[in-house]
């Protein structure tokens, strides 16, 4: 049990001194040509609860819907976290990323593992604790360039201060990464949730109740999610050349929603679906940049869509900076069916969305085990479309579009 010294400001504030923790420094402005998506921005400020918010929610609703079925990424701005949280949870990033090497490997992603969770193989990609930077292979024996540190069940209080191993650093910050993060689960996700529930014509609450609602210290029938700081340290041209500029290789996420702490600098790139060119998402001062995971296009299916999208090198005149950024990776309970019989909704009922023929209920777990066991394989040099458990999922994209579909079978 973590004693109340780790959380006294006065203490927290010394650690802080002690580790040089100071505001991370962003790219400035590309000069250079980009192009850029045009992504829809949903204010979250406009959401009003009650009867009297009605036509807020289903006004907000509606911008939404359009955007879900068509790429499933957007910006949302009136989240209800201000930019000193931002910049305070990036300093905190910058910190646990600067921390000596032999404290890293003491908490090397998946190794230390709760009670609840001694069954699962969870690895480096998704297991508390580092994915250390060089861990990926790319192309021409190129090592990956991105540093992740991982924190689950931070909606588990007594799980997530008492019973997971961090290193002291982390200790006198996890009160403030709990608090951001509770804030994107409970508040953020609750109100695009009760909107989905408007597009899909459920009673508001259900998707809640039903499938993202915490248990407390119940993990499998809890709605969850990972905690991630990232870091892309800046790479030389030759990295460039050899890799196609591949700073994170292409993926859909598995997840249900993505919540993305955007970034000036020009790395982050989406698919378009009919022309398999890529586009670059801008930057937009204190928003997140949001997308639709896989668990949600298989809950709906396929009515909300989890679009391939990928991390690149900068451009030249912001080569030379990192890209220090925050993600919440939000999932359903690990015993949701990600499916449409779970829904029941009439709009996708009577729109045909449903579960293809002869293809097997799968819960979220079984989802989440068998896109982890692929992810978590260090070689990635090929570009492959992978069928996973009967389903199609996006992966792997290094080199360009799509050019290999292999199926996979995982238990």
């Amino acid at each position: 049990m973590l004693s109340e010294e780790y959380f006294d400001p006065e203490k927290r504030a010394t650690v802080d001194q002690l580790h040089n923790v100071r505001p991370f420094i962003e790219a400035p402005p590309t000069k250079e040509p980009v192009d850029f998506m045009d992504l829809d921005t949903i204010d979250l400020s406009t959401f009003q609860d009650g009867p009297q918010g009605l036509s807020s929610r289903q006004k907000l609703a509606q911008q939404l819907e359009s955007v879900l079925t068509d790429y499933g990424f957007f910006k949302l701005v009136g989240h209800g976290i201000s930019e000193a949280t931002f910049e305070r949870m990036k300093s905190i990033g910058q910190a646990i990323f600067e921390l000596e090497d032999d404290i890293k490997n003491q908490f090397v992603g998946g190794e230390k593992k709760i009670p609840q969770e001694e069954e699962r193989d969870l690895g480096v990609i998704r297991g508390t604790g580092f994915k250390p930077r060089g861990y990926l292979e790319y192309t021409n024996g190129q090592r990956d360039n991105v540093e992740f540190y991982n924190l689950r069940h931070f909606q588990h209080d007594d799980i997530f201060y008492n019973k997971t191993e961090y290193p002291e650093f982390v200790k006198y910050h996890l009160d403030e990464i709990s608090e951001y993060f509770k804030h994107l689960h409970f508040e953020t996700l609750r109100k695009l949730l009760i909107l989905m529930d408007i597009i899909l014509e459920l009673p508001e609450g259900q998707l809640w109740e039903n499938h993202f609602k915490v248990i407390e210290n119940d993990i499998n029938r809890s709605g969850g999610g990972r905690a991630r700081f990232l870091m892309y340290h800046e790479v030389e041209k030759e990295y460039v050349k050899k890799t196609n500029g591949t700073w994170l290789r292409g993926h859909s996420d598995a997840c249900a929603i993505t919540f993305i702490l955007s970034q000036p600098i020009v790395s982050l790139q989406v698919r378009e679906h009919d022309s398999n060119n890529w586009k670059y998402i801008s930057h937009t001062s204190n928003s997140l940049v949001v997308n639709i995971g896989d668990a949600f296009k298989f809950l709906t299916g396929g009515y909300f869509k989890s679009s391939l999208h990928r991390v690149t090198t900068p451009p030249g005149d912001q080569l030379k900076h990192k890209r220090n950024t925050v993600i919440y990776f939000s999932n359903p309970s690990l015993t949701t069916y990600i499916d449409p019989l779970s829904l029941n909704s009439p709009k996708l009922d009577r729109l045909g969305y449903g579960i293809e023929p002869g293809v097997e209920r799968i819960t979220f777990k079984q989802w989440d085990e068998a896109k982890g066991t692929y992810f978590n394989q260090k070689n990635q040099q090929n570009s492959k479309e992978v069928s996973l458990l009967g389903r199609s999922t996006l992966m792997s994209y290094i080199d360009g579009a799509p050019s290999e579909k292999k199926a996979l079978s995982v238990s």
